[in-house]
């Protein structure tokens, strides 16, 4: 069941669980979050699922070397890693809390696409290890590759899980890269001293702050915010999803951006049921193309769609999950915002899983 609430007790959080695509996701997105988690006396865990080793222009530009191989990866992990712990500790969050799967840096979503069956293993024994009661991650409407395939990943996990009695947990998500939706927003007010921690933590990633300094810095705001993991992008080209007569037909909006007006690739991931496997099909589309069809022996349970262009790193959307019959909408249609809160005080409106 998912339900909305406008006020939730800090100490009602208990058991909080942060999933982080790379080093550093944590405190840019979370970084008031988890202070006031730890103030309100909950336990905490951060699990890093790749260890941001494939980020070769700041390594480049560190280390004045231009090839960069296994061994120099491998050396820039450490780093990273070195460098999330000490932003932890800045946060109030032990190195023991951290946890580090080591899934490839800029490979989250190929996983996806080939079923994600090691990766979606790996978070529901997270979810099942840890019992939390708030799970924080990011959204799959989100731009970078990683970010919106393991928000997509998790959802796979939940699923995996599955949701007995008594172990439900409310899920929050957040988005780095690209903006929010201002009308699902949730919002974190810190305190100057939270703020002053957090900018403090985001000083800790010397190796991003080389080319992303003014990005970076720009995340120490006086407000978190947070989104309903069922919200889409508004800018997804896929509108709406039909299927009549063993046929999927999806319907694409006009490109929103330049970037969208030259030909991409449209994904398109099914399943039979919660928990079943996951099919894969891509089409080229083009920039003014309306329909796209597809066969299919039957009705798939889900229905998951991007449409990723040829950019140099990020996406013009991220994942849509689409209800078959009608317009695009979440997981869940139930979870959905009617109005904005003012405020989010330290755990508001949120989708809860039981």
């Amino acid at each position: 069941m998912t339900s909305w609430r406008r006020q939730l007790d800090p100490a009602a959080w208990r058991r909080v669980l942060v999933f982080a695509p790379h080093p550093d996701d944590e405190t840019l997105a979370t970084g008031g979050l988890l202070q006031r988690a730890v103030a309100a006396g909950a336990a905490v865990r951060v699990v890093f699922v790749t260890d941001g080793e494939d980020n070769p222009w700041p390594q480049r530009a560190l280390e004045r070397r231009w090839r960069i191989g296994p061994a120099g990866r491998a050396r820039w992990a450490a780093r990273r890693h070195e460098e999330t712990l000490a932003a932890l500790a800045c946060l109030g969050v032990s190195a023991a809390s951290a946890v580090f799967l080591h899934f490839p840096d800029q490979g989250l979503t190929p996983l996806l696409l080939s079923g994600g069956d090691a990766v979606v293993s790996a978070l529901a024994a997270e979810l099942v290890e840890w019992r939390p009661t708030l799970v924080v991650a990011p959204s799959a409407a989100d731009l970078h590759p990683d970010h919106s395939a393991l928000g997509v990943l998790l959802h796979l996990a939940v699923d995996h899980v599955g949701r007995p009695s008594g172990r439900g947990f409310t899920e929050l998500a957040y988005v780095v890269h690209g903006n929010a939706p201002i009308a699902s927003a949730f919002r974190l007010q810190l305190s100057p001293a939270e703020r002053a921690r957090k900018l403090a933590a985001i000083g800790c990633h010397r190796s991003q702050l080389v080319l992303s300094r003014r990005r970076f810095l720009s995340q120490a705001r006086a407000t978190e915010r947070f989104i309903d993991p069922d919200m889409p992008s508004s800018a997804h080209r896929v509108r709406a999803a039909t299927f009549a007569c063993n046929t999927l037909s999806l319907q694409l909006a006009p490109p929103r951006s330049f970037a969208g007006t030259l030909p991409a690739t449209l994904h398109v991931l099914t399943a039979e049921g919660p928990g079943g496997p996951i099919r894969w099909q891509s089409r080229r589309v083009g920039p003014w193309q309306r329909r796209v069809e597809l066969p299919f022996d039957r009705m798939p349970a889900r229905l998951l769609v991007k449409c990723e262009g040829p950019h140099v790193f990020f996406d013009d959307a991220g994942w849509r999950e689409m209800h078959l019959g009608g317009e695009a909408e979440g997981r869940r249609s139930s979870a959905r915002m009617q109005d904005e809160p003012a405020d989010w005080n330290p755990a508001a409106s949120a989708r809860k899983v039981e």
